[in-house]
């Protein structure tokens, strides 16, 4: 996959653009409705055998997952990790 510059920017703008065309967009959930729909119209048009669109729509949804695992992640606090100096078994009483 191609290295991509994302920003809040373009995705303002990207979603502004859905906006003037159906305000619905507003609810982020039918403005990500309009991309997979965009991404699958877009996917339909490339010469590709069945096999091949099937292998471009699973990494497109495996990199959905990533960036949006990947940004939510960044805005979570980070735990700290064990250190694994420490072992014990903790029974419910």
């Amino acid at each position: 996959m191609a290295e991509l510059s994302l920003s809040t920017e373009i995705v303002n703008s990207v979603v502004e653009v859905l906006q003037k065309h159906d305000a619905a967009t507003s609810d982020h959930l039918v403005a990500s409705q309009y991309l997979a729909a965009i991404i699958g119209f877009i996917v339909s048009k490339e010469n590709f055998s069945d096999e091949q669109r099937n292998e471009v729509i699973n990494e497109l949804s495996s990199f959905i997952r990533y960036v949006s695992d990947d940004l939510r992640g960044a805005n979570k606090e980070t735990k700290p990790e064990p250190s694994g100096d420490a072992f014990g078994i903790w029974k419910p009483e």
